[in-house]
């Protein structure tokens, strides 16, 4: 799923968390969302020394096109570092934000392929 689909799915599962309050994982779908948008965004190409005027539309550069493999990367990286957090925290003897690392690992793992 490239990462337009994958928005437009984590948009409407934020839909739902947000009606049945669940402000864990509406808190989680912000936080793919945003690490999709991210990746999408195209790196220093601007040209700050010249003016434009306002509306100007010279300036705008297409954001980058993300393929399946690259939105799963994405979503593998962000499980991982929850994962690895997670063992942190149960090496240190406390279980409830390991808990709550898993719990959102879990989630993420419901859009891998």
């Amino acid at each position: 799923m490239n990462a337009t689909d994958l928005k437009h799915r984590l948009r409407a599962d934020l839909k739902l968390a947000m009606q049945a309050r669940a402000s864990d994982e509406a808190k989680l779908l912000r936080v793919l969302i945003a690490a999709l948008d991210n990746a999408e965004a195209v790196p220093g190409l601007q040209d700050n020394t010249s003016s434009r005027a306002f509306g100007d539309p010279s300036g705008e550069v297409a954001r980058l096109e993300l393929d399946a493999s690259a939105t799963q990367v994405i979503l593998t990286k962000e499980r991982q570092e929850r994962l690895g957090a997670a063992e942190d925290y149960e090496r240190h003897g406390q279980d409830e934000p390991a808990k709550r690392l898993r719990n959102e690992a879990d989630l993420i793992a419901r859009y891998l392929d």
